[in-house]
């Protein structure tokens, strides 16, 4: 199933506009090891968006008139409505590695660390939610012994697990 999510996103994104607001995380938790790291990818045209009516600025992402505060600002964005809380209430402080421009999309690649086994988490993502009511997001975990897969939306936006 979670085959599936992946390969039908990549077909959307690579032959046509995509039919409908979504967005993909994958991750990888190591409990023993403390760590997280994701990858959050998004459409660049939902995320101009967001720039137009969150922040006033005007940018086409991925060219000549991309404005020079987008990336900062998109990262705020993602820190400010995408969060891990673990082991009830140690809230991870997640680091953007890189933001990379695939196609017409936008991957946010992420790490956060614990400073003990996580045994409990709880995810809170609200990406794209405030702008795009029909907004989905796909939350894709793999925890070493299992793929678990949510999909979330306005309504339901926070995940809890045990690990």
């Amino acid at each position: 199933m979670l085959l599936f999510f992946a390969v039908w996103i990549n077909c959307c994104s690579a032959f046509m506009a995509h039919p409908s607001y979504v967005s993909v995380t994958n991750m990888d938790i190591d409990a023993q090891g403390r760590s997280v790291v994701l990858t959050i990818k998004m459409f660049t045209d939902d995320l101009e968006t967001i720039l137009h009516n969150k922040y006033n600025i005007h940018s086409w992402i991925g060219t000549q008139a991309e404005h020079r505060d987008s990336r900062r600002r998109l990262e705020e964005y993602v820190n400010e409505r995408f969060s891990i809380v673990v082991n009830s209430g140690e809230k991870l402080v997640l680091v953007t590695d890189s933001i990379c421009l695939i196609e017409d999309s936008m991957w946010f690649h992420m790490k956060g660390a614990a400073k003990q086994t996580i045994r409990r988490m709880e995810i809170d993502n609200r990406l794209l939610t405030d702008f795009f009511e029909r907004q989905n997001n796909l939350v894709l975990i793999n925890t070493g012994r299992k793929d678990i897969g949510h999909k979330l939306d306005r309504k339901k936006f926070k995940i809890e697990l045990s690990l």
